[in-house]
């Protein structure tokens, strides 16, 4: 019997060294959730770890790009001191996955060529990348709360996806309580265990495979998802299911319960942080993704707190406008195209708040090409460039601070 169940115990484990082999070749679906580098954190469910790097692949090209996380957490290939934080102007843009960019070398992230372009204007300026993957209004407004240097920020960008008022029922984070006032909801940190089967990605594909029995056994009608968690009284829900109700509820102009509950937390989170920016000193702004879902959802922000609309800015200034153009063809996120583009929209927005001199499209273009010409990878298409002669010292000094990280370790 010992020697049976020996020998079961190593088929089981072959078995599943195969099918974990298997995914991580052929079908790595689950990649970002297994391999991601997150701390455990007081208030989060999750944080970045500072000074690491990992590799990515691009959605379409697969070509392999290293990511680093810097001295205090960002997805950005530059550190950035106590003394350059305080003594520059200082964007921050917080956010999820549109944010971080983890798809696409850093050079082609939002930030990167908006920094580029503030301090080529008026040098002094730090654009600064908060995004987390997977992050919603929650996580998002304690990383800005509890980040030591928050005080230092004078431009806070919320980069906003619908999906957020998903995040802020699954996370459960903030309750309204019987006075309608925001309360925090202790957390407490995932167990050992959690930790390590959370880096399977066979543990992504068992929890895939039950999500979608429980969605075929109850069916897809919200009502019967709703229906059955009543039935069951559960004190603790099984998140998932209601949760993939709420973003075609709000589009289908449905009221319910967990969306309207979702709404009034996300509501009072972006009075809140917005309160706080103001208090030290900043502006906060919310900027809707450039598609027709975020566009709807503007109707959601109180009139006292700017927005950007990026939806309005690219279907008013592009020629038949399809947000597919921008993003990958193999993943929904913006590309290299919509990071560019969403850069120069905020350039241009920031001229205005920052009472910079607006500078001609023709000298515009030429600072982007100078920019990007600096990279050996993906060019914008001509609408976007003039060319311009470049020197060896101008490409240096760009690479050498946008990608500084990654010259100083070059066998990573």
């Amino acid at each position: 019997m010992a020697i049976n169940t020996l020998l079961i115990l190593v088929s089981l484990l072959v078995c599943f060294a195969v099918i974990e082999a298997s995914l991580r070749v052929f079908y790595p679906k689950y990649q970002y959730a297994a391999e991601s580098s997150f701390d455990r954190d007081s208030a989060r469910i999750w944080a970045r770890q500072a000074n690491t790097h990992y590799e990515r692949k691009h959605p379409d090209s697969r070509k392999p790009h290293t990511v680093y996380h810097n001295n205090i957490a960002l997805r950005q290939h530059r550190n950035f001191t106590q003394q350059a934080i305080e003594s520059a102007t200082n964007l921050a843009f917080f956010g999820d996955s549109f944010t971080e960019n983890l798809r696409l070398p850093v050079q082609y992230s939002l930030t990167e060529p908006l920094d580029y372009l503030l301090n080529k204007q008026a040098p002094g300026f730090n654009v600064l990348n908060f995004g987390v993957d997977g992050y919603g209004t929650d996580q998002s407004y304690l990383y800005y709360r509890d980040f030591r240097y928050s005080g230092d920020l004078d431009y806070v960008f919320y980069i906003f996806c619908l999906n957020d008022l998903r995040n802020i029922y699954e996370n459960d984070l903030f309750t309204l309580n019987d006075a309608q006032e925001l309360a925090y909801n202790n957390r407490a940190a995932s167990p050992w265990w959690i930790n390590i089967l959370s880096r399977f990605h066979t543990t992504y594909l068992i929890l895939d495979t039950v999500k979608r029995l429980q969605s075929r056994e109850l069916g897809l009608d919200r009502r019967v998802i709703e229906q059955h968690y009543r039935q069951k009284n559960q004190e603790k829900r099984f998140h998932d299911q209601r949760a993939d109700s709420i973003e075609p509820a709000f589009l289908k102009g449905e009221k319910t319960e967990d969306l309207e509950n979702s709404i009034r937390i996300f509501q009072s989170l972006l009075r809140l942080w917005s309160e706080a920016v103001k208090s030290n000193g900043g502006k906060f702004y919310v900027v809707l993704l450039p598609m027709e879902n975020e566009h709807k959802a503007r109707s959601l922000i109180a009139g006292d707190i700017g927005v950007i609309d990026l939806y309005e800015l690219f279907n008013d200034g592009i020629e038949n406008y399809d947000y597919n153009d921008w993003s990958f063809k193999n993943d929904g996120h913006w590309n290299e195209a919509g990071n560019l583009l969403a850069a120069t929209y905020l350039y241009r927005y920031m001229e205005g708040v920052l009472d910079l001199p607006a500078i001609p499209e023709d000298v515009l273009k030429r600072r982007l090409y100078t920019y990007y010409s600096s990279f050996a990878g993906w060019m914008p298409d001509e609408a976007f460039l003039e060319e311009t002669a470049l020197t060896t010292e101008e490409i240096r000094d760009i690479r050498s601070k946008y990608l500084n990280l990654e010259m100083d370790n070059p066998d990573n």
